[in-house]
């Protein structure tokens, strides 16, 4: 076994299929969110792709900017990979500090959203019904809600904003870069990219089959839209949505589907 991770081809292919599994699972679920938005109200199952995509895009981030520690099962090894997995995964796929990727903001509101209600609820006023005849006029803050804003390409928890034109373009640029150094890595069904790793180490040839953008999810949101939140079998392109071209065909190229807004990339 080598001692860095720029000497072990293997391992190099195993955080790069990962990676691109969570990204691809990442930039299916903002589409499916998308599609949700599309209906008036907007159905409780939009809130379930919203954590979904907060959810991969904390995979990818955590993949890329690994936490600091050892966890509970850790080795001293397995802490010396990881602390080196980071900066190498960064430096061949050119992911600089400023990349939105890494903003946690948002993610974290999200995850620790009970938190955010504590913070809430202690600091709201109580006025009595005498303080209220007598003229007082408490300052309610305002509550931590979950914001969509298609039309701006944003969504916001706990008053944190993320730019979804900025992540998806980045999610978009570090599939593609990835590609590049493992084509076996987005050639292959999201569900199964993690498959070869587990393989000896083989020689990887350029794939002949079209790349498969963001564009090659959207058959499948045009007349099947995610089901109801619950146990789903985790299916080629999203959790909640079936990839309808079989792992052997051709990817299909869609045209366009004009609700998708304009600053998701395709």
């Amino acid at each position: 076994m080598s001692n860095d991770i720029s000497d072990d081809p293997w391992a190099q292919r195993v955080y790069l299929m990962w990676l691109a599994r969570d990204t691809r699972y990442a930039l299916a679920a903002l589409t499916a969110l998308i599609a949700y938005t599309r209906n008036t109200p907007v159905p409780p199952a939009a809130w379930v792709c919203f954590e979904d995509f907060l959810s991969f895009l904390g995979k990818v981030s955590r993949t890329l900017w690994p936490a600091p520690g050892k966890g509970p099962n850790g080795t001293d090894r397995g802490l010396e990979w990881r602390t080196k997995r980071g900066p190498f995964l960064r430096k061949i796929l050119e992911v600089e500090d400023s990349s939105p990727l890494k903003a946690r903001e948002v993610r974290n509101g999200s995850e620790h959203f009970d938190e955010r209600l504590d913070e809430w609820i202690v600091s709201l006023p109580r006025p009595t019904a005498e303080e209220w005849k007598a003229g007082a006029k408490p300052t309610f803050p305002a509550s931590p809600m979950r914001f969509i804003n298609v039309a701006a390409g944003t969504i916001q928890v706990a008053g944190a904003k993320l730019n979804l034109r900025f992540m998806a373009e980045e999610l978009q640029r570090l599939l593609s870069k990835i590609e590049e150094l493992e084509p076996s890595a987005v050639g292959l069904p999201a569900d199964m990219v993690a498959w070869p790793a587990a393989f000896p180490l083989f020689r990887s040839s350029r794939s002949t089959r079209p790349r498969r953008t963001l564009a090659a999810f959207e058959p499948g949101l045009t007349n099947r839209i995610p089901p109801p939140p619950g146990p789903q079998r985790e299916t080629p392109g999203c959790r909640h949505m079936a990839w309808k071209a079989s792992p052997a065909q051709p990817i299909p190229t869609p045209s366009r589907p004009a609700w998708l807004p304009s600053w998701l990339p395709s």
